[in-house]
């Protein structure tokens, strides 16, 4: 039956309960938010469009242990700039004078340069980082703040299938769907498993929390496994159930099991993806997302407008310093291209009748 559409209807996220060392809970569409875990709330809501109408629900049974049974019938496992250089300066004479260069660029120059260079490299790096959607710092996913390592090979058992789809239309391109569980075991050490539920069977997210933790049981021999449990609910919107295994736990912990559910809202949204995309990007988008801590914007920004102050500092100090060595410069080449005669006849009188009269003293004596 596949995706299911029309108004989004209200919905929160509940979870966090434990058993047996495992972690189990659930999450649903709508317009008023998350809540997680006893009341915390987290920011955002789940939801869709496109409407393939409900099916009826199945009898599912008690949801633990062999009267689960039922519910497992059929499933298979398996992204120029120009300077004009200074006119030379040369003097009529004096070795004084301050020439410039007609080739190059003076120091001032240079750190201009590399000033607006700087800038530059800045705004690419800034457009670069908004545009890889998804791994860095984006506002309507969750940020990751904790530092997780993968679970290591072999933690859990691994199949060459990830996905039952009792609903019977929503996986068709299995690669497609694969591609992204096979990124996110490889990327966090968990095997993910998606079971999908006719569309409209259940809207209950406690009771979907409860048939993952009862199905996890039938379904692995192992601790490091992560199992969602999706049903659409035929109305444009979808609810989620899931079980973590208590080794998976430390990959996949209430902020990661978060970022799955803002992923899934996204790419749910999302009319141009296929059934199969959604789940294989929001699975591949969150192992990324998850074993890295998120980078905001803030990060390049402050740094760059750092080096940018020093930068101008230091350009404007030495540009004073230039233009004061150059008044200089100009000062005494005044004074050497100054004819002598014009410091004033009398100071040469005064020194020729000095030389006449000693001259004539030694001649008298």
């Amino acid at each position: 039956m596949g995706r299911s559409g029309g108004g989004r209807s209200g919905g929160g996220r509940s979870g966090g309960f434990s058993g047996g060392g495992r972690s189990f809970g659930g999450f649903s569409g709508g317009g008023g938010g998350r809540s997680f875990g006893g009341g915390r709330s987290f920011g955002g809501g789940l939801g869709g469009f496109g409407h393939r109408g409900p099916a009826p629900r199945p009898s599912m049974g008690g949801g633990s242990g062999s009267s689960f049974w039922p519910f497992l019938a059929g499933m298979s496992l398996g992204r120029s700039f120009s300077r004009r250089s200074a006119a030379p300066v040369a003097p009529p004479g004096g070795p004084v004078a301050t020439q410039r260069s007609s080739g190059g660029c003076s120091l001032g120059g240079c750190l201009g340069l590399v000033a607006a260079f700087i800038v530059l490299a800045l705004m690419f790096s800034l457009l670069g980082s908004a545009s890889s959607c998804g791994s860095s710092f984006s506002s309507d996913i969750a940020a990751s703040t904790v530092a997780r390592e993968a679970l290591p090979d072999g933690a859990a058992q691994t199949t060459s299938r990830h996905v039952t789809d009792e609903d019977g239309d929503w996986i068709s391109d299995t690669n497609t769907f694969e591609s992204g569980m096979r990124t996110f075991a490889d990327l966090t050490g968990v095997e993910p498993y998606v079971y999908i539920l006719p569309n409209g069977s259940v809207t209950s997210t406690a009771e979907l929390g409860s048939i993952a933790r009862a199905a996890y049981d039938e379904l692995f021999d192992d601790e490091a496994h992560f199992l969602l449990v999706f049903c659409d609910d035929g109305a444009g919107s979808f609810n989620c159930g899931y079980a973590v295994g208590s080794q998976a736990k430390t990959v996949m912990d209430d902020e990661a099991i978060g970022i799955l559910a803002d992923y899934l809202d996204r790419y749910y949204q999302d009319m141009s993806l296929s059934e199969e995309e959604i789940f294989s990007k929001a699975f591949a988008d969150t192992a990324e997302r998850i074993m890295t801590k998120t980078t905001s914007p803030l990060a390049y920004i402050v740094p760059g407008v750092v080096i940018i102050v020093v930068a101008a500092i230091a350009y404007t100090g030495v540009k004073r310093y230039r233009a004061s060595k150059e008044r200089e410069a100009e000062r005494m080449q005044e004074i050497y291209d100054t004819p002598l005669e014009t410091f004033g006849d009398t100071d040469m009188d005064e020194r020729a009748k000095k030389y006449q009269q000693s001259s004539e003293d030694d001649t008298n004596a």
